[in-house]
């Protein structure tokens, strides 16, 4: 909806490679640079609504409907100070590569 609304859409180049990809039933972690709130759409719109968790600060918890709707989706939270959760973090987004889900992320 929110590119129907701004009219934006990105410009999807060798589209080939990402349905190859779906249709190869492997998954991925995608990384991709985090410039605007247009960043998630445009994502999803690129390589697909397919099934996925994000990767996320922490701190988004406390974004209010944003924190609430990433603990519901069950998405995999890092808190950047903390080692430990650091590594459970990685297990946790391993286990989900491994289940079939493929992971975003937005490094900052």
């Amino acid at each position: 909806l929110l590119m129907l609304f701004t009219a934006c859409f990105p410009k999807i180049e060798n589209g080939e490679i990402i349905k190859d990809f779906h249709n190869s039933r492997r998954t991925a972690m995608f990384v991709a640079n985090h410039n605007s709130w247009m960043d998630i759409p445009f994502l999803g719109h690129t390589i697909g609504w397919k099934n996925y968790k994000f990767v996320a600060k922490k701190e988004l918890e406390k974004v209010p409907i944003l924190g609430k709707a990433i603990k519901v989706a069950n998405n995999v939270l890092v808190d950047r100070s903390d080692r430990r959760s650091q590594l459970l973090t990685l297990k946790q987004g391993i286990k989900w590569l491994e289940n079939g889900v493929n992971l975003w992320t937005f490094p900052e």
